[in-house]
């Protein structure tokens, strides 16, 4: 069960970061980027998906939306909680 959550926490999250819904490609796309990706965690593997999906950086912290932040947030509990299984 923790793939599907986390799958669904980074599509989240990369809605919350581009602020626009994704399509089926776009999940697609972003899951053989994610599956690419080399990295020592899920999150760190995820980030990296999200940004080169995105191609733009994150804005700073404090001028975050809330809806980015607990999107992150819920992102780096599903990937955790992936990791530990």
């Amino acid at each position: 069960m923790g793939k599907e959550e986390f799958k669904e926490a980074l599509f989240d999250a990369v809605e919350s970061f581009i602020e626009h819904k994704l399509t089926l490609s776009g999940k697609a796309l972003i899951m053989n980027y994610f599956n690419d990706e080399k990295g020592d965690t899920t999150l760190e593997r995820a980030v990296a998906t999200m940004l080169k999906y995105a191609q733009k950086d994150f804005p700073p912290a404090d001028v975050r939306s809330k809806r980015l932040k607990a999107a992150l947030n819920r992102l780096a509990y599903e990937a955790k909680s992936w990791d530990e299984e």
